[in-house]
């Protein structure tokens, strides 16, 4: 039976323009979060939504919303679906709202440096268009042949580039957005804003809880004359870690970091492992060339060593594969809410944390007595992009004795409570979402009742992304 919601939205975006199929919504019941680290969000988890709605254009989108506004209906916006925190997962109530159809490339410029999209870009195509323009995309994550424009900037994420081109909402520079009473509210796409408050900032990172976006104006740039890969190992992760805040002082500016360890165990507190810089630069030749130079010898007084640009070379080439193997065996395959579900590994989390560059050690440190005293393995301890962005890999050891996902869920929360305490921030890469919202006010302190308080101003019903975000 076609539900009275499907058979409304299906009078503004016709027949073929949604569903409440199953088997076709499957696709659009959760994000790349899985319940196995979802901890406590994971009962809210793989919702099924009363239907999935495809708009085609900036006017769909608008009558979509003054309906859901009439109705008090929940409105989730759903990208690539390739987001690690829930902020994608439907509300079982409700509807997503999938972008997947705005995805054209609507303008190029050479000459200003910018490029104009709508919102369900896949990033893959965006860097192929602008490639053909030679030009060149800032935002590069994992995620790249899944993510889409809206999703990047809708989250902020950070990519492998950002040592150079930022996060992605640091590469925004206009946006139009659909408000949750269907007014259309376009910011203008210059260099510098007017004066008064940058709307934009509403919608960067805010996970479409106060608007949706259906068009962005990006900064970009040009294909780099040469790009430049390497490879230095270092014999403690402390000694690398201090020559990427001394290649920071002196105003070396690699396009990639990725910095960090791999190993089974916790290191003891008076030890440390071998570490590996990947790090690359681009632009003009000699300047690479000369980057590089004086990347070696900073890397040097710090005992590291230039590795193999074979293996840094086969860094690069390959990473994006995470994201190529989840749209292959997840979103392609006959019923992707089940490939989720089947996904579940060892109870694990990925953390990332933005701290002062002063504390980044001393944290690493708390967190190791911490995970030494609950049983947690550190595969991998990162740096990315920046000396402030700091991530690590846990997994919970289990047996007869202990291993329960509340004991696990309490520690996620006391490390990124430790961070809330040295002056960080508890995530820099994937957003809030469902996954850690119960934290937003520690995150957020009295900030995070301004926030409501805009919020209800623009969305009274509450009716965008509810849940997510702001708790």
């Amino acid at each position: 039976m076609v539900n009275g919601i499907l058979a409304d939205i299906r009078s503004i975006v016709g027949a073929e323009g949604a569903t409440d199929d199953p088997a076709k919504m499957s696709r659009f019941i959760g994000d790349a979060l899985g319940s196995f680290r979802a901890f406590r969000a994971a009962s809210r988890l793989n919702a099924t939504p009363k239907a999935v709605v495809w708009p085609e254009n900036t006017r769909q989108v608008s009558e979509i919303l003054r309906y859901a506004q009439r109705f008090q209906v929940p409105v989730v916006p759903y990208g690539g679906g390739s987001g690690v925190a829930g902020a994608a997962a439907p509300i079982g109530d409700g509807i997503v709202l999938s972008l997947d159809r705005m995805n054209a490339v609507l303008s190029v410029s050479a000459q200003d440096f910018t490029a104009r999209f709508q919102p369900g870009v896949v990033l893959d195509d965006a860097a192929y268009a602008l490639g053909s323009a030679k030009l060149l995309l800032g935002h590069d994550p994992w995620s790249r042949p899944i993510a889409t424009i809206g999703g990047a900037i809708s989250t902020d994420g950070v990519g492998y580039t950002a040592a150079r081109y930022g996060s992605m909402g640091e590469q925004v520079l206009g946006v139009e957005a659909v408000l949750a009473d269907g007014e259309v509210i376009p910011t203008r796409a210059t260099a510098k804003p007017t004066n008064g408050l940058s709307l934009d900032s509403l919608l960067i990172g805010t996970e479409g809880t106060f608007g949706i976006i259906t068009e962005a104006t990006l900064r970009v740039f040009p294909l780099p004359e040469k790009r430049l890969i390497a490879e230095v190992v270092f014999p403690t992760f402390e000694k690398g870690f201090h020559a990427i805040c001394h290649l920071q002082a002196e105003g070396v500016r690699p396009a990639m970091i990725d910095y960090g360890t791999e190993s089974n165990s916790v290191p003891d507190t008076e030890s440390d492992e071998e570490a590996t810089l990947y790090i690359s630069f681009e632009g003009f030749k000699e300047d690479t060339e000369l980057q590089w130079m004086r990347t070696l010898d900073i890397c040097g007084q710090y005992e590291g060593r230039e590795g193999s640009r074979e293996e840094a070379e086969n860094f690069w080439r390959t990473r994006h594969s995470q994201g190529e193997r989840y749209k292959r065996n997840v979103l392609e395959s006959d019923d992707p809410a089940k490939a989720r579900r089947e996904r579940a590994w060892s109870r694990m989390d990925y953390l990332h944390v933005a701290l002062p560059v002063s504390s980044v050690l001393d944290y690493r440190r708390r967190c190791m007595k911490l995970f030494e005293d609950r049983g947690i393995v550190v595969p991998e301890w990162s740096i990315w992009a920046r000396p402030e962005f700091f991530s690590f890999l846990i997994v919970q050891e289990q047996d007869d004795n202990n291993g329960t996902p509340q004991e696990m869920a309490r520690v996620v929360d006391d490390v990124l409570s430790m961070a809330h305490q040295l002056g960080g921030s508890m995530e820099y890469c994937h957003g809030v979402g469902l996954k850690l919202s119960h934290l937003a006010e520690a995150e957020h302190g009295n900030g995070l009742q301004v926030m409501r308080r805009l919020k209800r101003s623009v969305d009274p019903g509450y009716i965008l992304n509810p849940g997510k975000l702001l708790g």
